[in-house]
């Protein structure tokens, strides 16, 4: 049954259920039928549990092609989504637009296989974090503590998780890369409102690059570097004042929620 609040009913609005990478949402178009933000919270917290997906993406009309509101599970909003946002503009067919988010905007390049985001540089902070080694804090739409290891079977990523989530009031995110060959990594995500690992993390593996340019000094390669997580595959790349994050559309899946 639907949730009702203040008269409201997302009957109207349609839904959709999707992933990229392996990052799922529950999808609510509300560009025609508006919903106050309690509602979004309470739907939020509804469907992540009856749909067993990370998070609950909102449309609602924007001076850009579309805005998106990311919602968790505990009913906070998130900053910002890569994954969501790659996953919104293959099902509105944008190969070419631009996505408004709370903390910023993604333009948006696309073609028949590939879908990217870029997105702005200019915000972006980034600083070590104290008594840990090789360990960033990046924030780059959303926060994420990025740690490059050696050995990622014997990291255990849910306890550092949730361990850091005492010193960040508002959470963070936890990334752990480490390096197979030149320019390629494997990535895994502790992410905060999910509270557990995910398939994928389109920020995170943005500020994966960036903790990877910090580490080194400020002069990593212009080469994309590939990010591959359980669900899938990130390339990420600078561009002028820009970072790309692209992957490609057989990552991306999207159907009706009836």
């Amino acid at each position: 049954m639907d949730i009702n609040h203040n008269n409201q009913t997302t009957l109207n609005n349609k839904k959709y259920i999707g992933s990229c990478c392996g990052n799922s949402f529950v999808i609510l178009d509300c560009r025609e039928n508006k919903l106050d933000r309690q509602y979004k919270i309470d739907f939020a917290k509804e469907n992540i549990v009856k749909h067993e997906v990370d998070s609950v993406l909102f449309l609602e009309d924007s001076d850009f092609d579309v805005l998106m509101e990311i919602f968790e599970k505990d009913g906070s909003e998130s900053d910002s989504c890569g994954n969501g946002t790659i996953l919104i503009a293959k099902m509105l067919g944008l190969n070419n637009g631009k996505v408004e988010m709370k903390d910023n905007a993604a333009m948006i390049k696309g073609d028949s296989e590939k879908q990217s985001i870029l997105m702005s540089m200019k915000f972006a902070y980034i600083e070590k974090v104290k008594n840990k080694e090789n360990c960033v804090f990046v924030k780059f739409g959303e926060p994420h503590i990025v740690f490059l290891i050696d050995d990622m079977e014997n990291f255990n990523l849910e306890k550092e998780g949730k361990e850091m989530q005492r010193d960040y009031p508002g959470g963070v995110n936890v990334d752990v890369i480490q390096k197979i060959e030149e320019n390629k990594y494997l990535i895994k995500t502790y992410e905060r409102g999910v509270f557990a690992e995910t398939k994928s993390c389109g920020t995170g593996s943005l500020s994966a690059y960036m903790a990877l340019n910090y580490f080194a000094g400020g002069h990593l390669k212009k080469n994309p570097i590939e990010l591959i997580s359980s669900g899938g595959i990130h390339w990420v790349g600078k561009e002028g004042n820009m970072l790309r994050l692209e992957t490609l559309k057989k990552f991306c899946k999207i159907k009706n929620l009836k």
